[in-house]
This record gives structure tokens, C-alpha cells and sequence, in this order.
């Protein structure tokens, strides 16, 4: 466990724990042939002349050109998931979304099994939880006392290790 520090409304406050979201290996390769289909496509709009194709519209290749972008964007936030535990609440973070617990929110921390496929990857909304998802796994399950996401979910690497930092940080 690492110790870092954070800068919360102009208040430092202590990380305690810190950790990258796991990823499976049918993500990656969903992830990767998403990008090659955006690749070979791009390349066919834009040098598809040169290949005996027509080369695509001006404005096929804008909105290629913009969906890459986005497409790029949204894997920059998917990777970049994090789960923390500072040394007053529980936060993950999936930029540019940002989703923190209080510990004197918590009413219950608990491990649940495999987490449904019909679920997906990302920032989910699940029933009146907000799910952090990166892969099918076991994952922590953190219950609130109140508000309108009254569950938090996170695919941690080690969702064991991470409920036992959990629960000797609200001492």
C-alpha cells in the first residue's frame, strides 16, 4: 500500500490505498478490434483510391475522423479506472466521472460473486447502484446508508484486500 496525498477542496487529504482496475483479456480484444475496424476503415475513406476503392465523402471522413476521437476518449477513461481509499471515504474514478463514499455513509461492505453480463463495462447504473465495472469478477459491494445510489460496486484486483483496508480505515 502506497501512501500518497490529495488536494480535496483545498484540503489535504491522505490516500491510503490506491489501485488500477483489472482487465480481462476478452476486453482487451473486444477494445483492440474495435480500434482495428476504426483503423481499417479510416484508411479505406481516406486512401481507399489508392487501393481500386473509391475514396469515401468529405464528410465520411469527418465523422470518422470524430468518431475515432471519441472511440479514443472513452477507452482513455475505460483504462484509466482507479479505485481508492483515502483516509475518510471510498472513491472510484473513471474520468471524467468521479464517485465517492463517506465513511459515515457506509451500512455495509460485502464481496458478491461474478457480476452478470448483462450489466456491462464502464460506469453502469445497476438497479439503485452505481457500478464500476472492468471485468467479470468477484467485486466489493459497498451498501449506503441513504442517497439515490444507495449501492457502489467496484471490480478491485484483490476485492478481499480491499474490503480488509476498508474496514481498518472506518476504526
Amino acid at each position: 500500500m502506497k501512501q500518497k496525498y490529495a488536494i480535496k477542496n483545498g484540503i489535504s487529504e491522505g490516500i491510503v490505498y490506491e489501485e488500477s482496475a483489472p482487465y480481462s483479456n476478452s476486453i482487451k480484444a473486444i477494445i483492440t478490434l474495435g480500434f482495428f475496424v476504426l483503423a481499417l476503415s479510416s484508411f479505406f475513406a481516406f486512401f481507399g483510391h489508392l487501393v481500386g476503392s473509391n475514396k469515401a465523402p468529405e464528410q465520411a471522413q469527418v465523422a470518422l475522423l470524430f468518431a475515432a476521437y471519441i472511440y479514443g476518449l472513452i477507452m482513455w477513461g475505460f483504462f484509466s479506472m482507479k479505485f481508492r481509499i483515502t483516509n475518510n471515504s471510498v472513491e472510484a474514478v473513471m474520468p471524467p466521472f468521479k464517485y465517492g463514499v463517506t465513511f459515515s455513509e457506509i451500512k455495509e461492505i460485502k464481496i458478491i460473486s461474478n457480476i452478470p453480463w448483462y450489466v456491462g463495462w464502464g460506469v453502469r447504473l445497476w438497479g439503485r447502484g452505481l457500478a464500476f465495472v472492468s471485468m467479470r469478477k468477484s467485486a466489493v459491494e459497498i451498501e449506503k446508508r441513504s442517497g439515490f445510489f444507495r449501492r457502489l460496486v467496484l471490480t478491485t484486483q484483490n476485492p478481499e484486500e480491499f474490503v480488509k483496508t476498508i474496514k481498518e480505515n472506518l476504526k
